[in-house]
């Protein structure tokens, strides 16, 4: 397995808002942990052999898929089938939850036998490589075939990562200091950079994807793009000699795993990362991070670890289900009125006012909020009495409601 190891000076951070302690699965032998899946009450753990737990994580087995020892870098589920890639021997399925394996390498290149990471769009699965590029296949076929029109094979064919939007199937490979989008129908992919707050570029190590709403993570901070992964901006942690390798996310908070040779910190945004703070410190060196069963786990370089997050209680904020904008109140009004909406998604939301003609009056909201509910004053002053609408825009929500100014 490809390993770049950074040996840089020791910083400290007081974490906050944790709890509990970091408790290593000592039932698993692996030095090395590079993939996980968590399903119900199965956990299926990826190090230098398979692991699997029917008891989200009280009893492990040992399992070797292709009859021997060998690493296994990335898990996926899709409907009833689960993926298994190796470093080395392809790939994998099972649909009978892990207790028995059948090779799934039709159409792969000998380089395309190392797995990084399975995704998928609709009917199509996805399969990035390390060393092999992009490959894809339609769930229920048996077999692969390449994606890799317009990537270079001596800059893009080593992934890092890749995620999905609606639009784009988008990727980072090696450190070239570029990531490359592929719009949906398109023939070829396009070569992008991402352009730090001094002026450099740097090589997304990993992907998020959250309402098409696409968080990149590197050596140089995180990074947030709001169109479909066309464009990037930084949204902080851009100062630590530190690279962010992982996120996971629990209800509206995301967490961040940033490491470097010996130690790894955690971070959290609550504000779909606008603002970030620290949660965590422990010394390993970090590979991935996961959320299951109110923990937060960790696949590092010595074991996978675990570690209770705090209690939580269900929260009607973050329970919403649906979008809906409400009658302002009071209607009719003078000069100030009120008007709430609940989103059932986290993204960028706008709430503007129109008089009777169409033409727009005031911006009262234009910016990220995450899932919850919300409102906001609206105050006429200077405005003639009459009807004016207010509209609400999330994603693809869209509705709009009318009030009335009585001077």
């Amino acid at each position: 397995m490809k390993k770049i190891i950074f040996f840089l000076a020791f910083c400290f951070l007081t974490p906050i808002n944790s709890f509990g302690q970091w408790n290593k699965v000592e039932s698993i032998y692996s030095p090395f942990i590079f993939s996980a899946l968590f399903d119900g009450d199965n956990i299926f753990i990826g190090g230098d052999s398979l692991y699997i737990s029917r008891d989200k994580g009280q009893t492990w087995i040992a399992s070797a898929p292709s009859g021997q020892k060998i690493e296994i870098t990335a898990l996926f589920k899709v409907n009833d089938m689960i993926l298994l890639g190796t470093y080395g021997s392809g790939v994998f399925i099972s649909t009978n939850d892990g207790n028995s394996w059948l090779p799934y390498n039709n159409g792969l290149s000998d380089y395309a036998l190392y797995a990084k990471k399975f995704v998928v769009s609709g009917d199509t699965l996805f399969y990035g490589t390390d060393g092999g590029g992009v490959y894809y296949t339609k769930i229920g076929s048996n077999i692969w075939y390449s994606y890799n029109e317009g990537l270079a094979w001596n800059v893009a064919w080593t992934v890092n990562d890749l995620t999905v939007t609606d639009k784009n199937l988008i990727v980072s490979s090696g450190v070239s200091g570029f990531y490359f989008v592929r719009p949906k129908g398109s023939p070829e992919w396009i070569e992008k950079r991402i352009q730090t707050p001094i002026g450099t570029y740097t090589t997304p190590r990993a992907f998020l994807t959250i309402n098409n709403i696409v968080f990149s993570g590197s050596r140089a901070g995180i990074y947030r793009s709001l169109d479909e992964g066309i464009t990037f901006d930084s949204v902080g942690i851009s100062a630590l000699p530190l690279e962010a390798v992982s996120f996971a996310v629990d209800n509206n908070r995301i967490y961040v795993g940033y490491t470097r040779s010996a130690d790894f910190f955690v971070w959290y945004s609550d504000d779909f990362g606008n603002s970030w703070n620290v949660f965590d410190h422990e010394f390993q060196f970090l590979i991935n991070i996961y959320i299951y069963d109110n923990k937060i786990w960790a696949g590092t370089a010595n074991g996978l670890w675990f570690k209770q997050l705090q209690p939580t209680s269900v929260d009607p904020i973050s329970n919403v289900r649906e979008f809906k904008l409400n009658q302002n109140y009071p209607n009719p009004f003078n000069p100030a009125t009120r008007i709430s909406w609940q989103s059932s998604i986290a993204g960028w939301q706008t709430l503007k006012v129109y008089d009777i003609l169409g033409n727009e009056v005031e911006t009262l909201v234009n910016e990220f909020r995450p899932t919850g509910k919300y409102d906001i004053e609206f105050n006429s002053k200077g405005l003639a009495s009459g009807i004016y609408f207010y509209r609400l825009t999330i994603g693809n929500f869209i509705e709009t409601k009318k009030m009335i100014l009585l001077q």
